[in-house]
């Protein structure tokens, strides 16, 4: 998996907010309604969140705001926070036994930017690679099976490049001659 771009506001960390519980076991899998801490970059404070997994999307419960040492919390920082990515990061780590799951799919935006990450990256690399071997066309195929436009299949295949799912070298700059069937 290629390195993430960090851009302000991308997810720099996930923790939990509230200390173990007196256990054995030195592994700990989260509760549904755990208490997660969230730092993001550039931002000078921790975000302690609560999740609700029950809609479409996950929702905040609770969120608390800790500033760092000679910050405070004004009006602008408020305005800033961004409540659809700390949702999203907590319910995905969450989900992921505290962070210790990971999939073959994931990407980097899984974790900086779990909002935006598109599972159908991982789906439009094994279609490309599927079509080379055949020797179809790569973006219609892809476009076919996943049921999309050309130009999403060529934004995927540009993610799926990115994150090194694909060699760039693989795909073919023009389109294959067109294959003629043995079958009249």
């Amino acid at each position: 998996m290629s390195t993430a771009r960090r851009d302000r506001g991308d997810v720099a960390s996930i923790t939990y907010a509230d200390p173990q519980p007196k256990r054995r076991s030195p592994f700990r899998a989260p509760a549904p309604d755990e208490r997660v801490a969230i730092r993001l970059h550039g931002h000078p404070r921790t975000y302690v969140v609560r999740v609700v997994t029950t809609g479409r999307e996950p929702q905040l419960t609770e969120l608390s705001v800790i500033a760092d040492a000679g910050t405070t919390v004004d009006p602008a920082a408020l305005r800033e926070i961004p409540a659809r990515r700390l949702a999203y990061s907590a319910a995905q780590w969450i989900a992921r036994l505290g962070g210790q799951v990971a999939y073959a799919s994931d990407q980097a935006e899984t974790r900086t930017r779990p909002e935006d990450a598109d599972p159908r990256v991982w789906d439009a690399a094994r279609i490309a690679d599927r079509a080379l071997a055949l020797g179809l066309p790569v973006r219609q195929t892809v476009a076919d099976d996943l049921v999309v436009s050309t130009r999403t299949a060529d934004r995927l295949l540009a993610k799926a490049k990115a994150e090194g799912f694909l060699d760039a070298d693989d795909l073919p700059k023009r389109p294959q001659p067109r294959q003629k069937d043995t079958n009249r």
